[in-house]
């Protein structure tokens, strides 16, 4: 956010304070349910022109300093290397391939723990869900989706009959648990519960 916010300054965005106006950028960004969401309200509160939202979004999408730093969801790295000994993993996650692939390999995710890596720029996601019970033939119940955007993650899942985990965290605070969720939680570890690592 840091580095469209000077992009948006570059492209002529009006602000007073830099330091505050980026402190604002972040809290709206907290609330949003999306980057683009939050940088679109941002440029209107800025009074700058909805076109500035080009320039912010093609820095969310070019590589990454060479030393960025991704923070973890807490205990992101330790539940993967468990789950992936036993399980079959996939990850679908939306935005720019590349940027994604580049984040996780920034956050130090390896990505031999899946089987499968898609990742829908539109982040329209049941039809990769439906390839994947197509492709492993596994009974729909028996497969656990867990995601932190309720109507992106988990709605397309659980019209698929999937197991459903709402992870209420960062962007998963936002808005309520719907009542067809099958399990809601805060931390990662407690997906060892669910699946009975």
């Amino acid at each position: 956010m840091k580095e469209c916010l000077k992009r948006l300054v570059a492209e002529g965005l009006q602000v007073n304070d830099f330091d505050r106006a980026y402190a604002e950028l972040l809290s709206i960004n907290a609330k949003a349910l999306k980057s683009k969401d939050a940088l679109l309200q941002f440029i209107a509160g800025a009074k700058g022109s909805h076109e500035l939202l080009g320039s912010a979004m093609e820095e969310m999408t070019k590589p990454l300093p060479p030393h960025f730093p991704i923070a973890l969801t807490p205990n992101a790295k330790e539940i993967l290397e468990s789950l992936a000994k036993k399980h079959t993993l996939a990850l679908v996650t939306g935005g720019h391939p590349p940027f994604q692939l580049e984040k996780l390999e920034k956050a130090g995710i390896d990505k031999s723990y899946f089987s499968n890596i898609a990742i829908p720029e539109d982040s329209v996601k049941k039809p990769f869900y439906k390839r994947l019970l197509e492709e492993f033939s596994f009974p729909p119940q028996e497969v656990l989706v867990c995601g932190d955007r309720v109507a992106m993650d988990l709605l397309p899942a659980f019209e698929l009959g999937m197991t459903t985990v709402h992870m209420r965290w960062g962007r998963g605070t936002i808005g309520k648990t719907e009542p067809w969720i099958n399990h809601a939680i805060t931390d990662l570890s407690e997906l060892r519960r669910i699946v009975k690592l």
